[in-house]
């Protein structure tokens, strides 16, 4: 697990859209989508249910995602510190 990959959910959950949270990160939609399938792998669970009309957490989930959100607020204080 890396810390980007939890920045890669976020977003994802954040906007709804693999595409657009890769545009909002400035990389691949390609590579944001097998950095989460590695993490989901690695975790053991669907993070996201993908479909046209956009991409969900899963139930199972929520708190993994709440919890990453928590962790990159964190981050970003650190940065700023």
């Amino acid at each position: 697990m890396s810390i980007e990959q939890l920045q890669y959910i976020v977003e994802i959950a954040k906007t709804g859209s693999i595409s657009n949270a890769a545009q909002n990160l400035h990389i691949s939609q390609a590579a944001i989508s097998k950095a989460v399938s590695n993490l989901e792998e690695e975790l053991g669970v669907t993070l996201f249910k993908r479909s046209r009309s956009g991409t969900v957490p899963t139930e199972e989930s929520v708190q993994l995602i709440r919890k990453a959100f928590e962790i990159v607020i964190k981050l970003q204080e650190f940065r700023e510190e």
